[in-house]
């Protein structure tokens, strides 16, 4: 299922769905942040744009892209 070719709550039902019957899942997330490593070996720490950190396994990660720094406007 691609989330933004679904109805809107379809994917909440799909992932409701699998959680109720304990259905493993592939799930593909696109997310933007500042990376670091953590204290564990092979682990990571993402602090998202809204402040939010998720830590991470990098044996999940598939790709990563860099993407370009906002531009900052001088203050007058």
């Amino acid at each position: 299922m691609i989330a933004r070719d679904a109805a809107p709550g379809a994917l909440d039902a799909r992932l409701a769905e699998a959680a109720e019957r304990g259905q493993p899942l592939e799930v593909i997330l696109v997310l933007r942040g500042s990376v670091r490593a953590t204290a564990r070996a092979g682990r990571w720490r993402m602090r998202l744009h809204d402040g939010h950190v998720l830590t991470f396994d990098g044996e999940c990660v598939v790709a990563v892209t860099p993407t370009p720094r906002p531009v900052r406007l001088p203050r007058s």
